[in-house]
């Protein structure tokens, strides 16, 4: 299940210092995917990398489950158990494409980032697969529901507009959501001749974000 671990990261739990566990497979095919090669990695067992959790425990206890996808795998609902039961703070990062697993762990996480990857009507062009956008709306009424703490973000690939990021924040304030998250796309990792937006156009982007919904750039 597991293909890659960073044991420090600053940004993938919203305050907190958080290792991060990394799944291999996910159910769509985004360009711009940065973690595309994972699945070519060896496969890390839970059982090797839980006594170093302990191990660490006392300097971090944040855990973030990310991917690839983690609601494709039958064996998330247990780890989580077992971290949980560990007492450590367990968040992950999700596309939103499986509301019923979302539903099924949502009150033994803490944290949610959800990626919003583009306007409704784009979706499938982007993540290169077929998904009502329904199911999305299903995810984020989940999160918001639950107790966990959440940021919803999008990745600003050179095919997703100004106007798409506009009809996003529409969307989130709709929902009565207090912040909208926006990320570089990093061409490093993936073969495009795209090329990320300009901090300028970039600034542009949140600045108009802002005017609907407050609006942050991650990493910035």
């Amino acid at each position: 299940m597991f293909k890659s671990i960073v044991w420090s990261s600053t940004i993938d739990y919203p305050n907190q210092v958080s290792t991060v566990l990394f799944v291999g497979a996910c159910n769509w095919n985004c360009e711009y995917c940065h973690n595309k090669n994972l699945n070519d990695n060896p496969s890390i067992k839970f059982n090797d990398i839980l006594p170093r959790l302990l191990q660490r425990k006392e300097f971090i206890n944040h855990i973030v489950i990310s991917g690839g996808e983690c609601t494709c795998y039958k064996e998330l609902p247990q780890i989580i158990n077992i971290l949980k039961n560990n007492g450590f703070k367990i968040g992950i990062h999700t596309n939103g494409s499986n509301p019923q697993m979302l539903k099924n762990i949502i009150n033994d996480i803490d944290f949610v980032g959800m990626d919003i990857k583009t306007s409704k009507n784009k979706y499938n062009t982007i993540i290169k697969s077929n998904i009502n956008f329904n199911t999305i709306l299903e995810s984020i009424n989940i999160i918001l529901k639950s107790k966990c703490i959440y940021e919803f973000r999008t990745t600003l690939y050179p095919e997703v507009l100004k106007q798409d990021c506009l009809l996003i924040a529409q969307l989130l304030k709709c929902l009565d959501i207090k912040q909208y998250i926006l990320q570089q796309f990093e061409d490093s990792y993936v073969q495009t001749s795209l090329k990320p937006y300009s901090i300028e156009y970039i600034k542009e982007i949140k600045n108009e974000c802002s005017k609907i919904i407050p609006t942050i750039l991650k990493g910035w």
